[in-house]
């Protein structure tokens, strides 16, 4: 059986689902080196001294990640949720040391882990939870990713300004160690939402002292094993392990830096990962054929799956990308199959459908047919549109977020004018401007990616497509029948049906060309060989980069710079 279908049926069909208490490490050996904060090192580990992991990131604007996840990005690690995911997609505890449901699986009931504080002492509560999750779905945070929670019962409500009132929304402390999540369905999944990066408590006292300031230097309180040492705008942060905190994910590594980079730069380049300025690097399939003929930076190449669906939405409100035929027709006019051996380098494979392979409920190639790459089944959905050859067909323009993507947007570009006629220009917009114009619905035609949250359909299916109002949700397209089935599905305590109905919504969004899909991404990476610590999965594999997990596990071998 698949392990998160496994996992799945785990958490619907056991009334109490309950994690065993994490067990105490046992004291390192007197050979044995320890951390700062007690941690017993490997012993291929190099002195503390050199216990120091860097990386590039494009610096945030705030890490204030529960309500801002898109502007907090590259700091993830700095905040420690209820639970975790581990490098094999499996829930473990983290600041809850075990949960329950109800029998209905209505009501969730987390456990926290006694003695726990926040980086300047203060004890972390089960209050402190309760007021972040009320802050995630308040309209006043702002928070694009709300709709996350709508599971919870009064958060939709709440979120969209149907009432005032926090105290209907269903979470709430019961003492200080002990908080209730009520579901308005039941929801099975509760505990992978509760390990979602945003799903972390807040400091109240600094939130509402400094307000939107409070993630800055000398403000910023964490309850992670990491906390911020220092801040340098514009060059870099600095994080350091807290001996406060006494959770089961502590460190190895003795500081994480950040060395911020211009998105701008981020289409390509190894050059400060050949110096030696940082210890991993993504790469982009414009890289690779240098890398795989480099004999040093070959060997230190790492390739491995990732739970990532590249696509390209339309604005469906608006003509002509209204017109069903005319989503039909761009899907059939784009060779998915060239993309993925020229362009990509092999770094991903056709994408058919919405779930990547290996994740719960992917379709195999069973929907392949219904956007399958035939140009004369293009022309002749453009014919029926009323667009014969192009003619008439207004000049479309291509937003995308990330140059990295650009040569795909090029190929796409040439294959509709090649195969239909139609001339398409491309924007090129920087990130955060991107995500404040998608929520406000304006943007016409894009190619992005989507990441998985939590190995559940749910998480890739409606949390990303089931219709919200404007300012709620990533994609303006609605399918009435789509939001019933994944409506349905998510409360469905039987798993084999729960699954069923979320095919039967797949292959909807397919036949109604939601998106156009185009590939699933692999993850691409340099490492240096001091890098230890990064842990394979079950498949082989080194899920690593796409799980805020690995923080915790790494540290510098004795072979270090």
């Amino acid at each position: 059986m698949n392990p998160g279908l496994l996992l799945c049926f785990l958490l619907i069909f056991l009334p109490v689902f309950e994690v065993a208490q994490v067990q105490v490490a046992h004291p390192a050996s007197p050979a044995q080196s320890v951390n700062t904060v007690g941690k017993a090192m490997p012993p291929d580990a190099a002195p503390l001294a050199r216990q120091v992991y860097s990386f590039h990131l494009p610096e945030p604007t705030t890490l204030d990640i529960g309500i801002a996840v898109y502007e907090a990005t590259g700091a993830v690690f700095s905040f420690e949720g209820l639970t975790r995911l581990d490098h094999n997609n499996e829930l473990m505890p983290a600041a809850a040391d075990r949960w329950e449901s109800s029998p209905d699986g209505t009501r969730w009931t987390f456990h926290l882990r006694r003695g726990a504080k926040w980086s300047d002492g203060r004890p972390v509560t089960a209050h402190d939870f309760e007021y972040a999750f009320k802050r995630m779905v308040d309209p006043a945070s702002a928070n694009r990713n709300a709709s996350f929670y709508y599971e919870i019962e009064g958060a939709k409500a709440f979120n969209q300004g149907q009432t005032r009132d926090t105290d209907t929304v269903g979470v709430r402390a019961i003492d200080d160690y002990t908080l209730e999540i009520r579901t308005t369905l039941p929801c099975p999944y509760l505990p992978y939402i509760a390990s979602f990066p945003t799903s972390v408590p807040v400091p109240r006292w600094q939130v509402e002292k400094y307000g939107p300031g409070w993630s800055e230097p000398g403000r910023f309180v964490t309850n992670s094993t990491f906390k911020l040492a220092a801040w340098d705008h514009g060059a870099r942060f600095e994080f350091v392990l807290d001996p406060n905190y006494n959770g089961p994910h502590r460190g190895y590594v003795e500081r994480i830096i950040g060395k911020f980079l211009d998105t701008r730069m981020m289409a390509g380049g190894t050059l400060s990962y050949e110096n030696d300025e940082i210890d991993q690097q993504d790469v982009t399939p414009i890289d690779l054929p240098r890398i795989r003929s480099h004999p040093e930076l070959s060997r230190e190449l790492h390739v491995s799956k990732d739970f990532m669906t590249h696509f390209l939405f339309f604005n469906a409100d608006f003509p002509p990308f209204d017109n069903l035929m005319v989503r039909q027709a761009i899907s059939h006019a784009i060779d998915r199959e060239a993309i993925c051996r020229v362009l990509l380098q092999g770094m991903g494979m056709p994408a058919w459908s919405m779930l990547p392979p290996g994740f719960p409920g992917y379709a195999g190639g069973k929907y392949r047919d219904i956007q399958r790459f035939d140009p004369e089944r293009a022309r002749q959905r453009l014919r029926e549109a009323g667009y014969a050859e192009g003619r008439g067909f207004p000049r479309i323009e291509m937003w995308i977020n990330n140059i990295a993507r650009q040569q795909v947007g090029q190929a796409i570009q040439e294959m509709l004018k090649s195969h239909l006629g139609i001339e398409m220009t491309i924007r090129v917009v920087e990130n955060i401007s991107y995500r404040t114009a998608q929520y406000q619905r304006k943007i016409p035609f894009s190619l992005i990616q989507y990441h998985y949250d939590y190995p559940d359909p749910n998480n890739m299916l409606a949390m990303v497509w089931r219709s919200q109002p404007a300012g709620y949700s990533r994609h303006p397209w609605i399918n009435a029948e789509f939001d019933r089935l994944v409506d349905e599905a998510a409360s469905e305590m039987d798993a084999a049906r729960r699954f069923r109905l979320y095919d039967q919504a797949q292959r909807i969004l397919s036949e109604d060309v939601g998106a156009v899909f185009l590939y699933y991404g692999k993850k691409a990476s340099l490492r240096k060989p001091w890098l230890k610590g990064i842990k394979r999965d079950r498949d082989g594999e080194y899920p690593f980069w796409g799980n805020n997990t690995g923080y915790f596990d790494i540290y510098i071998g004795d072979a270090g710079p």
